[in-house]
């Protein structure tokens, strides 16, 4: 799988140059995965081996956060991925285990930090933004390296996270609860971020015909991919009574790829910190709590700042994620 990799990336060098093609984007990818534990996200994995199919991205290194798994657990999932499927030399660095290390500085952000002063990398930021967050606050000159972070995160006001019809309570804004304050230092930070949130996966499914395809397609990464795949889309099965699940994170790295196509807007962010709209509100004994939400929208506000907020993914991106995952 690797010299195949290399051989698809030393070919789309050679056709940018002969062609006029743009160099693939250089990009960091700062991801929480959790392929293979029982009822747990299969988002981040798929999104891993989408990445190491596109030859449109020159990965530069990948950090592992909290998140859909503890960090114990996702460092050596994201080892055993790049090394069976990611380019050769790709290295995987340890980061945050909570949100309050946001101040502490890891191997993960030590390694970020060193990539962006030898270049200006686009970001992927697939889980809590705790990792990146820890650069830009120790490193602000580093900003200016920052391309952009595609972050997996926000919404609209009003909007909830609801799945099928049994989903009353509905989802977090996993990522972003995870670690709000990072998601202040990305805002603070002015440089540029780009939200591929619920709303945009929300309306994509990857179903059973789908994994079948993979199943058929013999290739080793998407065989690796199809029993934790059938697994989680026989929880939201049961769950939510739904025939498949959204794969949230590969949004993200599409927009890295190329953003043609994609509905996007530019709106204003900020956090506000308002009722929880997962409790459910009149059982007696609850009380709602607050909680803070990332909010994208035109409203006025005297904390504006400015994002792309991704709504729509291109017609065709569910046919090109399974091409690549079957590559």
């Amino acid at each position: 799988m690797k010299p195949t990799a290399v051989s698809t990336l030393i070919i789309a060098l050679a056709l940018a140059i002969l062609h006029g093609a743009p160099a693939p984007t250089p990009v960091w990818i700062d991801t929480d995965p959790a392929l293979g534990e029982v009822e747990r996200d299969v988002d981040d994995g798929v999104a891993l081996v989408q990445a190491f199919h596109s030859p449109e991205l020159d990965i530069r290194g990948v950090s592992v956060v909290f998140g859909n798994a503890a960090l114990d657990r996702g460092l050596p999932i994201a080892r055993r991925l790049v090394s069976s499927f990611g380019p050769p030399r790709l290295r995987v660095f340890a980061g945050a285990a909570r949100a309050e290390d946001i101040s502490k500085e890891t191997d993960a952000s030590r390694a970020l930090a060193t990539a962006l002063r030898a270049r200006p990398l686009t970001i992927l930021a697939l889980g809590p933004a705790t990792n990146v967050a820890t650069v830009l606050s120790k490193h602000p000159e580093l900003a200016s390296r920052v391309s952009r972070v595609i972050a997996v995160a926000g919404r609209r006001p009003g909007q909830r996270f609801i799945t099928g019809t049994t989903n009353k309570a509905g989802h977090r804004d996993f990522n972003f609860e995870l670690d709000p304050n990072a998601f202040q230092v990305l805002l603070d930070s002015k440089v540029e971020v780009v939200l591929a949130p619920f709303e945009i996966s929300a309306k994509v499914w990857i179903r059973s015909d789908d994994l079948d395809r993979l199943a058929a397609s013999g290739a080793a990464a998407a065989q690796a991919l199809v029993a934790p795949s059938r697994a989680w889309l026989s929880l939201w099965g049961r769950l939510f009574g739904v025939d498949g699940f959204n794969p949230f994170d590969t949004l993200a790295v599409a927009y890295a790829i190329s953003p043609d196509g994609f509905a996007c807007e530019a709106l204003d962010a900020r956090i506000e910190t308002l009722a929880d709209d997962v409790t459910e509100p009149g059982v007696q004994g609850v009380q709602v709590e607050r909680k803070p939400y990332l909010l994208a929208s035109n409203a006025p506000t005297d904390a504006r700042r400015r994002v792309t907020y991704c709504a729509t993914a291109p017609a065709g991106f569910k046919e090109d994620l399974l091409a690549r995952l079957t590559r």
